[in-house]
């Protein structure tokens, strides 16, 4: 919508939050002569604005225009710039005389504030959209209550507990003076002991710029008033019945939580008991009992997001309730020996539970490998000498404001026009192909290298579309009605592009066989048994730009095994004088290839073997960090291997570093009896995964993450999504250490898979559920409230 756009780009200063859609109306009092209740906006959304004054904040509404309709105001409306002001836009200061507060009214979320202006008893109710999750409306009414604490005493709330808040809280079912009274005697004090180790910890934070001080957001907030957190904090004291089992370390810690309208980790406990516990059977429970009463207890699974800082002698991780609400807590150790013994104590549980094996018998090499995977990344030299463009970069970031104007614009993903390019020719285009989308939903999508065109699969259909010079999306055709000769539906589950992208392979519900598209004729003309009773758990080029040759043959695996596929071979498929196959199920996953030909397999174990041709014995294997890998690919040259677990990504260096080996690769020679590569794991804050959960609904599972591609072109941004996320990563700033080398991009349905435009990182396509677009890289954005909490309307891009 305009509307969004003029709204996002008003101020010069930061919308603290926002509840992006509702209606705007006037309570009057019993008294008046005029209607009880006039709407005045029947769409608007309200914001929690900055001012140019210190500690001053204003509740902004904002009227929401229909398509066109802003260009359609008279002339009558541009004489009077103050009147027009006061119809589209209403303005309050944000005082504790305001009176603002939530309140619920037959299934409605209603934000209710005083009319200052109007006679006694008038209110403004600001109703809000059903579509708005009511998590949503309590961080943004957390945001009012920090706001009005900031002008009352004239200092920052960053720090402030809930407690102090409560003073500014009003509950509109407490009618006597007595209660509110009451109320309002509920404020605590803070100690002088509790206030400067929180003012330390903070002091730290700015320093170091670490996990300790978060970036803005605008996630649903674990502390939704006092009286919510307490309440949150009893029933997980209440919820958690310790198990017993063999403890495996002991430490005591400081125990913070996550305020994301602060910006901060405020102080729950002062000093905590920290434990491990081995409760048998490869099952381990974090245990934290704090000195205040507060308790928390866990199963230890990759769902923790587990961070370690040793610079903040600190250890974050996520902790979800039984009612699916995800919180983010710190605990802060006094000493690194401290950190350390938790953390060995940590990473043997997590090692022995996601691989069922006893730590003691993994070498030295490789606890080291598991122990680093969860540090927070700083810049490590021998990772470097890989050159990108950091000007270019950098640049790209100093240009975000100036083209987010045009970017934001939405974008029609059906046939990618931006809607102020509509023509009714354009319209009727739309209607003729809207069939495409009705039904199941999208679930694979693939980018052709050659010919600029990319498919998704929607069931039995396969909707194309093509990239224009102008590098927008249109819709092309949908090839329906998918079948197998003249049997039953055919429905894909994987496909890739073959012979110059004029056929597609793909594979539906027997692993065994995989079918032919010619692309041309739009139909099924192929149908390959690839071997009796063997199942192919994924299939692709055998070298990586093979799509764009003639060449016939590829690569398949199974769970045990990999082999070429020969499509002109009589019956059987597989070509067994080329057919690797394990004594042991070794529980392959996927593979990827180099542009020479060098193939990396990834299994369910978390470990990665690392071949230079097909049909001999890995040359490496790159140890399991604990969890399963769904994806893995290589760059071009082989020295990044990618791969994608379901809550973190693994960038590895197959490049060996010292040794007789040294400055080989992987896939060529061995690391060494104690060698292991250099690698990050590419994780979003539990801060933002916190955020992300709580506002969608969703855990963390990523799709596919890929690199860009092509000819001569140098990997230097990866892409992957989660939920209604989509997620990119710049390689130069994961080298560099950044803390958050990633932007986000929300959407308004799940992204089912989203790939960059072959030849460049400026363009991604994307598709979601029910739609499929591109977007300009620069679109996406740091992670912060409006990136994380922002709701799309459907249908915009």
């Amino acid at each position: 919508m305009n509307f969004l756009k003029k709204f996002l780009g008003s101020s010069p200063k930061d919308d603290l939050s926002i509840i992006p859609s509702g209606q705007l109306f006037l309570k009057r009092s019993l008294g008046s002569p005029k209607s009880a209740s006039e709407c005045l906006y029947t769409d608007a959304a309200a914001s929690v604005r900055e001012t140019s004054a210190p500690h001053n904040y204003q509740l902004v509404v904002q009227r929401a225009f229909e398509e066109g309709e802003e260009q359609l105001k008279g002339d009558d409306d541009e004489e009077d710039d103050d009147f027009a002001e006061s119809q589209d836009e209403r303005v309050f200061l944000l005082d504790k005389s305001l009176e603002i507060y939530q309140t619920n009214r037959s299934g409605s979320i209603v934000v209710s504030w005083l009319n200052r202006d109007g006679d006694d008893g008038e209110r403004f109710e600001f109703v809000v959209d059903e579509s708005i999750k009511s998590s949503e409306v309590d961080q943004f009414m957390k945001t009012v209550y920090s706001c009005e604490y900031e002008r009352k005493y004239n200092k920052s709330s960053a720090g402030v507990l809930t407690e102090q808040l409560q003073e500014f809280i009003i509950d509109p079912e407490l009618e006597t003076v007595e209660q509110s009274i009451t109320k309002k005697g509920l404020v605590t004090a803070v100690s002088d002991d509790e206030e400067e180790a929180e003012d330390s910890i903070y002091e730290d934070a700015d320093e170091s710029k670490s996990a300790i001080r978060a970036t803005k957001l605008t996630p649903s907030s674990p502390v939704k008033g006092s009286s919510k957190a307490e309440a949150e904090e009893t029933e997980i004291k209440e919820d958690v019945k310790e198990p017993t089992g063999e403890s495996i370390v002991e430490v005591k810690g400081e125990l913070r939580l996550y305020d994301p309208t602060t910006e901060s980790f405020s102080l729950q406990d002062s000093k905590a008991d920290v434990s491990v516990l081995d409760l048998g059977k490869f099952d381990y429970w974090l245990s934290i009992n704090g000195e205040s009463g507060l308790k928390l207890g866990t199963n230890i699974t990759s769902e923790l997001n587990p961070v370690f800082n040793y610079e903040l002698l600190s250890f974050v991780f996520n902790y979800e309730t039984a009612k699916d609400e995800v919180f983010s807590w710190l605990l802060r150790f006094d000493s690194p020996e401290s950190l350390l013994s938790f953390q060995t104590g940590y990473m043997r549980a997590a090692y022995e539970g996601a691989n069922k094996i006893k730590w003691s018998k993994a070498e030295q090499s490789e606890r080291k490998y598991v122990l680093d995977a969860f540090k927070t990344n700083d810049q490590d030299e021998e990772m470097d000498g890989y050159t990108i463009n950091e000007e270019e970069e950098e640049e790209e970031e100093e240009d975000y404001d100036e083209e987010q104007e045009q970017i934001s614009k939405p974008i029609n993903l059906r046939t990618g026009l931006r809607k102020e390019n509509f023509s009714d020719s354009e319209d009727e285009d739309e209607e003729q192909n809207k069939d495409y989308f009705k039904g199941s939903h999208n679930k694979n999508l693939t980018v052709a290298y050659k010919n600029d065109r990319s498919y998704v699969t929607r069931g039995d259909r396969i909707g194309v579309f093509k990239t224009t010079e102008d590098d927008e999306l249109e819709f092309a055709t949908a090839i329906e009605n998918l079948s197998i000769g003249d049997k039953k539906s055919f429905n894909p589950s994987k496909m890739m592009l073959h012979t110059e992208d004029r056929a597609l392979v793909m594979q539906g519900e027997d692993k065994d066989k995989l079918y032919r598209m010619d692309l041309e004729y739009g139909k099924i003309v192929d149908e390959w048994k690839v071997k009796d009773d063997l199942s192919v758990v994924d299939f692709g080029p055998s070298k990586k730009f093979n799509q764009l040759t003639g060449e016939q043959t590829f690569l398949g695996i199974s769970d045990k095994g990999l082999f070429k596929i020969d499509p002109r071979v009589n019956g059987n498929k597989l070509v067994e004088s080329e057919y690797k196959s394990y004594a042991t199920k070794n529980d392959f996953s996927a593979f990827g290839t180099t542009e020479n030909g060098h193939i990396a397999v990834a299994s369910n174990k978390g470990d990665i073997r690392l071949y230079d041709r097909l049909g001999i014995r890995a040359k490496s294997l790159i140890p399991a960090i604990g969890d399963s890998i769904k994806y893995v690919e290589t760059s071009a040259d082989g020295k990044w291997i990618l791969a994608t677990c379901k809550t973190y990504l693994i960038l590895i260096d197959a490049m060996i570093k010292d040794g007789a080996n040294a400055g080989q690769l992987a896939f060529k020679k061995s690391f060494g009896k104690d060698g292991v590569p250099k690698y990050r794991t590419l994780r979003l804050s539990p801060e933002h995964v916190a955020s992300m959960q709580q506002l969608s609904g969703q855990p963390l599972d990523f799709k596919k993450a890929t690199f860009n591609t092509g000819f001569n072109v140098k990997e230097q941004t990866i892409i992957s999504g989660s939920g209604p996320y989509a997620i990119q990563w710049s390689l130069n700033k994961i080298l560099r250490g950044d803390a958050e080398p990633y932007k986000i991009l929300r959407y308004s349905s799940n992204v089912v898979a989203d790939s960059f435009k072959f030849g460049t990182d400026k363009n991604v396509i994307v598709a979601l559920e029910d739609d499929v677009g591109i977007v300009n890289k620069r679109a996406f954005r740091k992670p912060d409230r409006q990136s994380l909490a922002y709701n799309p309307r459907k249908g915009a891009f």
